[in-house]
């Protein structure tokens, strides 16, 4: 004899079932479990197996042994969601800390402002190099371009002065900066060089994606969090 309510074994409890009255559940499958999901699961298999073939104790214990396992994934995944806004918390308040305090970024670029360069840029040589450089305009053109002539290893402040090819003033504005090397010790091949530069926050941007801060003013150079590699008090 056979029962009309009987239930599939079910080695993840994710199948559909039957529910005591012997219809199928008409909601829809979830695209994962929670706690009660699993033990409604669980209790109907119990309610609906087949008595001349009912559960065996090792099946019983594996899935309570998964139920076990999902209640403390529950418990972990809240846990780490705890632990992560506790953390982007910090991390937020140690980003608005530098606010007024002068940092060094990695970044190339130069801003004028009133017909004067906002800040300097630094560049660092690691072997003697030939060395030239490209000023560049928020449109990509090209409006200044020099050489510098032979350098000795170290650290330099670029020597441009907000003045285009024919010497006129350039429009206020963020230009983009390229210093290239050529090593003086035979080598032809020239390679970029990373460049600086430095600047008080202004103000930091904390929903932005990356976050980023303003440097020197409201119209300064926007950098991102992850470029600062020095900072100093004033």
């Amino acid at each position: 004899m056979s029962a009309t309510n009987t239930v599939q074994s079910m080695p993840g409890i994710g199948a559909n079932y039957l529910t005591s009255t012997g219809s199928s559940s008409s909601s829809a499958p979830s695209s994962s479990l929670n706690q009660q999901d699993f033990l409604t699961l669980f209790t109907a298999q119990l309610q609906n197996q087949d008595p001349t073939n009912p559960m065996q104790s090792y099946e019983l214990a594996s899935q309570l042994a998964q139920f076990t396992t999902v209640e403390q994934l529950t418990q972990a995944t809240s846990q780490l969601n705890g632990i992560e806004q506790y953390s982007g918390a910090i991390n937020n308040g140690e980003m608005a800390s530098l606010v007024g305090k002068t940092v060094t970024a990695q970044d190339s670029t130069i801003n004028v402002a009133s017909g004067s360069l906002s800040n300097n840029l630094n560049y660092t040589l690691s072997t003697p190099s030939t060395v030239t450089y490209t000023i560049q305009n928020s449109a990509g053109t090209t409006v200044y371009s020099g050489s510098l002539g032979s350098q000795a290893s170290g650290t330099y402040t670029l020597p441009w002065t907000g003045k285009d090819a024919s010497g006129n003033t350039v429009s206020d504005g963020a230009y983009t900066c390229t210093v290239t090397a050529t090593p003086t010790n035979g080598s032809s091949a020239a390679a970029a060089v990373q460049t600086t530069i430095k600047g008080q926050v202004y103000s930091c941007n904390l929903n932005g994606n990356p976050p980023t801060y303003l440097l020197n003013s409201a119209n300064g150079i926007t950098i991102p969090v992850s470029s600062v590699c020095g900072v100093s008090s004033n």
